[in-house]
């Protein structure tokens, strides 16, 4: 059970021991590391799924209920992102989705959403909250079976806004996926590899980003149920694909 959850069921006196009990726990396996002073991240384990999320970058992803209308590569100021300008089977809706993946052991998330930013030189606004969860049945493929049984399910906490220039408003929803869910801040990602890769392993990533044209200057939460199903879809593609555990 992820720490967050175990936090919550206790009270603040309990919750500073148990998080003592962890931060022990990751010193003790870290010891022979220390010991031998080779640590893990000074030469980090290979991405298991290099070769799927090198591909990411070439072919993007296929999602069920949103046909591709173009795809390419899309230069930045630090970034190369592969970018899919996407419109719904059943509608009218359109998104475009910006997808930037690990491809390397070496590489960390940084500062993606900044080189989002100024790209498009938007002017942020109604900077908010997206939780939404990605449920077993979700996943494509025989990925629901790898990853447990029926209750098996995948949180994302990601961050969602609108972005206006002078033209056009959009409805914005980012976030960094993983394996087993996704969060908008970094620090999350880093946290979850050093752990791994104590234990051999690491923890792949994918930049997501999510951009729908919006009334202007319109309500934000109009977008939201829009916004954050097309998220559901991507997470899910990315955890059958990219990100899918013990490929």
């Amino acid at each position: 059970m992820p720490l967050h959850k175990v936090l919550k069921q206790y009270p603040p006196l309990p919750q500073v021991l148990l998080l003592l009990f962890g931060l022990v726990l990751v010193g003790v396996g870290a010891m022979p590391s220390y010991i031998s002073g080779k640590w893990p991240w000074m030469a980090p384990p290979d991405l298991k799924t290099l070769k799927e999320l090198k591909e990411l970058q070439k072919s993007g992803l296929t999602l069920p209920g949103w046909k591709t209308l173009r795809d390419r590569p899309m230069p930045t100021g630090g970034h190369t992102w592969w970018r899919q300008d996407l419109k719904k089977e059943d509608g009218s809706t359109q998104a475009m989705l910006l997808l930037l993946a690990q491809t390397g052991p070496m590489k960390q998330p940084q500062v993606e959403w900044m080189d989002i930013n100024g790209y498009w030189r938007w002017t942020v606004d109604s900077m908010r909250k997206s939780r939404f969860i990605v449920e077993t049945g979700d996943i494509q493929g025989d990925e629901a079976g790898k990853k447990g049984d029926a209750s098996f399910s995948a949180r994302v906490e990601a961050r969602f806004f609108r972005g206006w220039t002078g033209k056009q408003t959009y409805a914005v929803l980012q976030w960094y996926a993983f394996p087993d869910g996704g969060h908008s801040a970094p620090s999350r990602w880093f946290a979850s590899d050093r752990i791994s890769q104590l234990r051999g392993d690491r923890v792949p990533w994918v930049a997501a980003s999510i951009i729908m044209p919006m009334e202007p200057l319109g309500d934000l939460e109009k977008m939201r149920p829009e916004a954050e199903s097309l998220a559901k879809s991507v997470q899910a593609a990315l955890m059958a694909g990219p990100l899918k555990i013990n490929p």
